[in-house]
């Protein structure tokens, strides 16, 4: 995947180290990264050709998380849903460590179902 925008906005990471920086390749197209900063904040990114989206949460919730995106939506279908759906994870997890039920020390910290964890059917409802 070529790397046409930073792993991290400048802006976010300037000023601190980063602890923990990881990657996990979600697809041939598509990127996650996750790392913890210096001062506790967490960062997530999802990368695609042609753009990223990048967030920033902070897990004692002290200031409020922030998100941009950079870059073109992928034309391919495929790819923009897989992007979306990662993004989702990623969403969910933000908001579990605001909550407290995620530790953002863990290592692997991924928006996708671990394999031992049972996957949950949503219910319709009328």
């Amino acid at each position: 995947m070529s790397d046409v925008f930073p792993r991290w906005p400048p802006d976010w990471t300037d000023d601190h180290t980063l602890a923990t920086d990881e990657s996990l390749a979600v697809s041939e197209d598509i990127e996650f990264f996750s790392a913890l900063r210096s001062d506790g904040q967490v960062l997530f990114a999802v990368a695609w050709p042609g753009g990223r989206r990048y967030m920033l949460v902070d897990p004692e919730g002290e200031t409020p998380p922030c998100a941009l995106r950079v870059g073109e939506r992928s034309e391919d279908a495929d790819v923009g849903r897989g992007v979306e759906g990662v993004w989702s994870g990623a969403l969910a997890l933000a908001r579990q460590i605001l909550d407290g039920e995620v530790d953002p020390l863990r290592p692997g910290l991924t928006p996708l179902p671990a394999e031992d964890e049972p996957k949950r059917r949503r219910r319709w409802r009328s």
